[in-house]
């Protein structure tokens, strides 16, 4: 028979990652600017090319950023 592994060192590993790296605020905050600009660039395409869709997608991208960057602070 196997024996079962019961200690992992599993909290150590998780306790160092959790204090460790970048706030949470910086982080959606980066990830709400990288989104509103990828949105931008679709509103400004949809609005060249007449496309509907890529103005539709480019209008809810910066409505998604807008809620990430209001949830961050």
């Amino acid at each position: 028979m196997s024996k079962f592994i019961s200690n992992l060192h599993l909290d150590d590993f998780f306790s160092e990652a959790h204090t460790s790296g970048l706030s949470s605020n910086l982080v959606l905050s980066s990830l709400a600017f990288a989104l509103s600009i990828v949105s931008g660039l679709l509103l400004l395409d949809g609005a060249l090319t007449a496309s509907l869709t890529s103005a539709a997608i480019g209008v809810l991208g910066l409505i998604a950023a807008r809620a990430i960057k209001g949830a961050g602070q």
